[in-house]
């Protein structure tokens, strides 16, 4: 089993180009730093160091080693300087991410929710992609994140729970000839121009074009933009329709309608990813937070002014 000290003595060794001068700088006994090296040298299946004219070097197996050994030994502090940190606040922080459209509609019952737990919330608001990482990383202890197309990989250990569906729906001109017709088809739709998303991988895009292609159409690329509020100013002017998400509503156009459309792909799941280490009470308490505060699941294609 890999040990600490293992890659401590390996590391020294690098640093001062002997065992004995080693022993010295992490103030152990000689023999406690060959047996160190020896342990790894027997994980790995080859020494670990050799003797040289110039003293006691790496071998290629040692040289492979290192830069890992460097890693896990500066992460094994940071870790432990966060720890101290923690245990000398009052209040407990914990960094929580997520999306641009969400933070806008969730974050202030987050932040509510956090405190009224005794936590002080650090809020890093990015794409899902940047939310996975910074979970994976160890940079965050949960995070808002929504499906995409092809599912979400999870960082391990973690656990993911579901908060909402939310809908996509089509966003038009109040004086579009459709805007008020109860029997609005994405197929109906089929002749305009849509406001995308800035990338080729834009979810709510990939949403589009999947239940676009299942109505037998592909949509006509109009103008780009991933604020919510430019694509309603963009259908406000004409400029064509857009899909747009539960959580954008409040920033649509007074200028525009928006018209559920009952669509099997038109929806992307939210949920709430956390880190293992994160008490069960504390989540439970967040998640009913939330819950409360987001739209309901959909039932029925409706159209609706916001």
């Amino acid at each position: 089993m890999l040990d600490l000290r293992q890659l401590r003595a390996l590391r020294a060794v690098a640093d001062t180009g002997s065992v004995l001068a080693a022993a010295r700088v992490l103030d152990w006994s000689q023999p406690t730093v060959s047996h160190h090296l020896s342990a790894l040298s027997r994980l790995t299946g080859t020494p670990m160091v050799e003797a040289s004219s110039s003293g006691t070097v790496l071998t290629a197996a040692g040289r492979a080693w290192l830069p890992h050994a460097q890693a896990l030994l500066d992460r094994a502090a940071q870790a432990q300087d966060d720890v101290r940190s923690e245990l000398a606040q009052s209040r407990r922080r914990i960094r929580v991410g997520i999306f641009p459209t969400a933070a806008a509609y969730l974050l202030p019952t987050l932040v509510q929710a956090a405190g009224t737990l005794g936590l002080e919330p650090r809020i890093t608001e990015t794409e899902l992609d940047g939310l996975l990482d910074g979970m994976a990383a160890l940079r965050l202890d949960m995070a808002i994140v929504y499906g995409r197309r092809g599912g979400t990989r999870l960082p391990r250990g973690s656990r993911r729970i579901p908060l909402t569906t939310e809908r996509l729906a089509v966003a038009l001109t109040r004086n579009h000839p459709l805007a008020s017709d109860p029997g609005l088809t994405l197929a109906m739709l089929r002749n305009e121009r849509w406001i995308l998303g800035t990338t080729d991988s834009d979810p709510v895009d990939l949403a589009l074009f999947d239940a676009a292609q299942s109505s037998g159409f592909t949509p006509l690329p109009g103008p780009r933009s991933d604020d919510y509020r430019v694509i309603s100013a963009y259908v406000a002017a004409g400029l064509g329709v857009a899909l747009i998400p539960e959580l954008a509503l409040s920033g649509v156009n007074e200028d525009v309608v928006v018209v559920e459309i009952d669509e099997p792909n038109l929806e992307r799941k939210v949920s709430l990813v956390v880190a293992p280490w994160i008490e069960g009470t504390a989540v439970d308490a967040i998640v009913t937070a939330l819950r409360a505060e987001l739209p309901p699941a959909p039932t029925s294609a409706v159209g609706r002014e916001p």
